[in-house]
Formats: C-alpha cells, sequence, structure tokens
C-alpha cells in the first residue's frame, strides 16, 4: 500500500509578497521588543511600557517606532537621537516615581514569601532582558509586578520593589544601583 502525500498548504499570492505586511509584521515585533525591554528596565507593566513609548515619541517630536528603538537601543548600547534618550528616560524616570503614599494600616507579607517573590520577579526581570520579545514571558512578569504591588500595598513596582528589599532587608543586587534596578544608568 502506497501512501499519498499530503499537500502543502501554499502562501496566498496576495500575502506572500506583500510589503506592507512584512512591515507591520516587524514593527509589532519592534514594539514587542521595545515593550520587553522596558518592563524589565522601568520595572512596569506591558501597558505602561507602551504609554512610555508613546509618551516619549510624543515629547521627542517623533513617531512611536523611532521610540521602540530607542528603548532597544538601551540595551544595545547603539547611538539614537538625544533628544529622544532623554524624552525616554525622563519616561522612564516619571514612571518609577509614583504618587506619595500615606503611611496606612496594611497587612504585609511574611518575609520568606516576600523574598521568594523578589527572587522570582529579578529572575523574570532577567529573563525578559535576554528575550524581551518574549510575549509570555512578558505576561509573567505583568502577573509578579501586580503581585509585588499588591503585596507591598504600593502603586508603581518601583515602589513596591524597594519597599520589600527593604521589608526584608534585601540589597540591591550588584549593577542594579542603589535604587534596585538593573541596567543603564541615567544621564
Amino acid at each position: 500500500m502506497t501512501e499519498t502525500p499530503t499537500p502543502r498548504r501554499r502562501r496566498t499570492s496576495a500575502a506572500a509578497g506583500d510589503p506592507s505586511l512584512d512591515a507591520a509584521t516587524a514593527a509589532r515585533a519592534r514594539m514587542a521588543r521595545a515593550t520587553g525591554v522596558l518592563m524589565a528596565l522601568v520595572p512596569c507593566s506591558a501597558e505602561t511600557a507602551r504609554r512610555l513609548l508613546a509618551a516619549a515619541a510624543e515629547e521627542a517630536g517623533t513617531t512611536v517606532e523611532e521610540s521602540c528603538k530607542a528603548a532597544v537601543a538601551l540595551l544595545t548600547g547603539q547611538d539614537e537621537p538625544t533628544s529622544l534618550r532623554q524624552a525616554l528616560r525622563t519616561a522612564m524616570r516619571l514612571a518609577r516615581s509614583g504618587p506619595e503614599q500615606g503611611p496606612g494600616a496594611r497587612l504585609l507579607p511574611r518575609a520568606e514569601v516576600l523574598r521568594e517573590h523578589i527572587a522570582r520577579f529579578r529572575a523574570l526581570r532577567r529573563e525578559l532582558l535576554r528575550a524581551p520579545e518574549d510575549l509570555a514571558l512578558q505576561s509573567r512578569l505583568d502577573d509578579a509586578t501586580y503581585t509585588l504591588c499588591v503585596m507591598m500595598g504600593r502603586r508603581t513596582p518601583h515602589d513596591a520593589l524597594k519597599a520589600a528589599e527593604s521589608l526584608v532587608g534585601a540589597r540591591p543586587r550588584p549593577g542594579e544601583g542603589a535604587e534596585g534596578r538593573s541596567g543603564p544608568r541615567e544621564s
């Protein structure tokens, strides 16, 4: 008995050579990568990262696409326009500083639970810096960021991380700076 080969699916001629589809796919990939970079560096949610990219583009008078390139350049060390680089760093700094929190009564998690979550959070940030376009990893970091904010009763992930590290006596890892973030230093 001879098996007949199954026919292979062919791309439609409209989609096969359509440069606008290729450009749109590439733009989505750049947006995903830039979003991942900002999520790991700030830290912040994916939604906040996309807002930061748009805010930096508006501030510098350029496109979100250019803002995405500048965000990725933060990792690679490539040159990007000074006005865009400054706008992006300003947006990142503003995202780290949320509204002042008054001292409120709240329940805090046990220290060992908090240590485990800090370690998971840091590990996800490191993984996302290695693969910033990984949407599943971005989602996992989003969840960890939200959980850390809820656990610490803070509005920004940066404040939540600082408070959690302070509570358990954790020290920022080498290269993370005094504020507990990794990545390039702001100028």
